[in-house]
């Protein structure tokens, strides 16, 4: 059964959060090469206006510039942006760049559950709280980033990583926070993404490649190099590192006001 269309979410208690100066976070290696289905939900809340006059690209897999197949979240290079899209891009038969997108521009200051998702059927769609906005049908001979070897890529890496608060390149921030993000490699059903709306700190975990939730005792530096990790909860050992990023206590509504949360004793 369908959510109520414009459905509150419950604020979360911690998130990521994202200054869109020069914050980012990479998990890497993680490559959908192969796959014939994914799902991707994020529990986001996309600050209007953001922090610099530049495009912003954001929760990004696969290069938009060179070879196209790509899928991420995108602005305009305004500080009081104009639009903003969640796209699903393609490459075409004659080397040509195809978009699939709808605006989330509805969607800004305030937090949102976002989804994309494609199936076998080549079936691509954007979910807002629970509820599908936009499907599209996508030919067969168009490549998508699950189709796209990252071993003849122009450019490898940006199909061997997927970047959070950034572009693919690691620039083109985005002033945005995270409450969660999930990755499977299947196309969830209507039920399951509405279950994981519901119930974000217990989502379905079928083929859940990636689970990043936001709390104290899942951001903290695992590698011993001093920057932070996100930890991945799939315990694949997908786990996001943090340069800049950092988790916050949202006390009062997200645009307010944000304390810093002090992890292994420093305050981040």
């Amino acid at each position: 059964m369908p959510l109520p269309p414009r459905r509150t979410l419950r604020t979360s208690q911690y998130a990521v959060f994202f200054d869109g100066v020069d914050d980012y976070a990479v998990i890497s290696p993680f490559t959908v090469y192969g796959w014939s289905e994914i799902t991707i939900q994020e529990r986001i809340y996309f600050y209007h206006p953001k922090a610099n006059t530049a495009w912003s690209k954001f929760s990004m897999m696969g290069d938009y510039g060179a070879d196209y197949p790509s899928t991420f979240f995108g602005t305009d290079n305004r500080y009081d942006y104009t639009y903003a899209n969640a796209y699903w891009t393609t490459r075409t038969p004659e080397g040509t760049r195809k978009d699939y997108y709808y605006s989330i521009i509805a969607h800004v200051n305030e937090w949102t559950d976002v989804v994309r998702r494609f199936t076998a059927d080549r079936e691509i769609s954007f979910w807002f709280d629970g509820n599908r906005a936009y499907s599209a049908a996508v030919p067969s001979d168009e490549k998508t980033v699950l189709e796209w070897d990252p071993d003849r890529a122009t450019y490898p890496h940006f199909y061997r990583r997927f970047v959070l608060g950034a572009n693919i390149d690691l620039t083109e921030w985005m002033k945005v926070m995270y409450a969660s993000l999930l990755i499977y490699n299947r196309a969830l059903s209507a039920d399951e993404i509405r279950h994981n709306v519901l119930s974000p700190a217990s989502p379905v975990r079928r083929n859940l490649v990636v689970w990043l939730l936001a709390r104290p005792d899942l951001v903290k530096d695992v590698d011993g190099d001093g920057r932070p990790e996100w930890i991945d909860l799939a315990s694949n050992f997908y786990h996001a590192k943090l340069y800049g990023a950092s988790l916050v206590s949202l006390v009062k509504a997200p645009a307010r006001a944000l304390e810093a949360v002090t992890v292994r004793g420093v305050a981040r």
